[in-house]
């Protein structure tokens, strides 16, 4: 395996670039694990031992060229389910909604959505997509069977309702938690959260949630707590976060917290909106911590106690950032990178930019640069990618690490050097 400190990398495979990556070297859809990669109007599964390779020209309306999943001209994947959510000319949101049927590359269902709605996919083993149009007044809500397309629920909320969704657009963190179970959309009102059951639509409204005066923006499930924010007011930009504690998690360190506070990120610019400094695409989670954007200098708060009284300040114009790991550094404009519990560790290999990313154990990229290395830091191997590389999954030609080498996808494997 990689990361042993020893083992060098061959080739498992080099095809011809099936489908070339979007302008910042990645994919649409990139799933490891269904073996897809899409961009543009083409979707290619990848040919492997057990999986038969195919190509799909997608009709326009389906093209993939956003990666904000749900969004119109991007995909929503969850293990084998698929579904393509559609953007026509002239409309700003989704327009429609289509399943793939992977197995043997085409389009399986198509079902049409009203003007202004939002997509969403439960990734807990139901699988069922939700569609939400919502207005002032009322949000109607439907539940898609992914497989078939059918109907399976529709549902009518009346008054200021939203949806968001807990583990993509609307979650403080840029990758999914690994325990799909915690992804799920939230429906939320001016007094009130719930989940919605994905089988029948029913809500199941959280009981004890004392709620903010402005509108909950960002939510997620972390640890023992679902966690919200506000966004930070014109002006003021006095913005409120708070964590409601799940009752199966209970712990004697866990409980409801609720903080506001002036909301100021230093590596943002000013929203001209709210002429805040602030960039709603920015990760709040950052390894195991969460980093409130204060103005008097950011604070952290430790995910899995959830409490304010285990927080840390930072100084003014300090933020945290990962490198792929779960690393908290504290970067600041004209100071060295250092790491929140300073081990004294070096953050990353010699020689290596701070927008380096670790890949996977010991594999590192940094620009079009690819490095592993063995022990004390020792180049084992070095080479180029005219695109982002990605570690593997499951079993087949995509385990190791994939990258592109010219015109071609080369997937490398390790090999022990002896």
């Amino acid at each position: 395996m990689f990361g042993d400190g020893s083992a060098v990398p061959e080739e498992a495979s080099r095809v011809r670039m099936p489908v070339r990556p979007g302008p910042d070297g990645t994919w649409a859809v990139n799933s490891t694990e269904a073996g897809l990669l899409g961009q543009g109007r083409t979707l290619v599964r990848l040919k492997g031992p057990e999986r038969q390779g195919w190509r799909l020209t997608l009709p326009a309306e389906f093209a993939l060229t956003s990666t904000r999943p749900g969004a119109a001209h991007s995909a929503l994947v969850q293990d084998h389910k698929v579904v393509l959510v559609g953007g026509g000319e002239g409309h700003r949101g989704p327009t429609a909604i289509a399943g793939l049927d992977p197995q043997h590359g085409r389009l399986a269902w198509r079902q049409p959505l009203p003007p202004g709605s939002r997509v969403f996919l439960y990734e807990s083993g139901f699988a069922t997509v939700l569609a939400a149009d919502c207005r002032p007044g009322s949000c109607q809500l439907t539940g898609w069977d992914s497989w078939s397309g059918v109907r399976k629920w529709t549902r009518t909320e009346s008054g200021a309702v939203r949806v968001l969704d807990g583990c993509r657009a609307d979650a403080f963190a840029v990758e999914p938690p690994s325990d799909v179970h915690r992804c799920r959309p939230y429906l939320v009102t001016p007094g009130r959260v719930a989940t919605l059951d994905p089988e029948t639509g029913r809500p199941a409204w959280m009981t004890g949630l004392r709620m903010p005066r402005e509108p909950i923006d960002r939510i997620t499930q972390n640890g023992g707590h679902v966690t919200m924010a506000t966004a930070p007011a014109k002006g003021s930009c006095r913005a409120t976060v708070l964590a409601w504690r799940i009752a199966e998690y209970a712990g004697h360190e866990e409980y409801d917290w609720q903080r506001s506070f002036v909301w100021d990120q230093p590596q943002a610019p000013r929203d001209p909106r709210t002429g805040c400094r602030w960039d709603r695409t920015l990760p709040l989670f950052i390894g195991y911590g969460m980093a409130l954007p204060e103005a008097g200098g950011a604070l952290v708060v430790p995910h899995y106690s959830g409490t304010l009284g285990h927080s840390r300040r930072l100084a003014p114009g300090e933020y945290l950032v990962t490198d792929g790991t779960m690393n908290q550094i504290i970067r600041a404009l004209g100071r060295p990178d250092r790491t929140l519990n300073e081990t004294g560790r070096p953050l990353r290999p010699r020689g290596l930019s701070p927008a380096s990313r670790l890949l996977m154990d010991r594999f590192w990229q940094d620009g079009r640069r690819l490095l592993l290395l063995g022990y004390e830091d020792r180049v084992l191997w070095e080479g180029t990618s005219g695109c982002r590389a990605f570690a593997g999954h499951g079993k087949g030609p995509w385990v190791g690490l994939t990258y592109c080498d010219g015109d071609d996808l080369v997937t490398l494997r390790p090999k022990d050097k002896d």
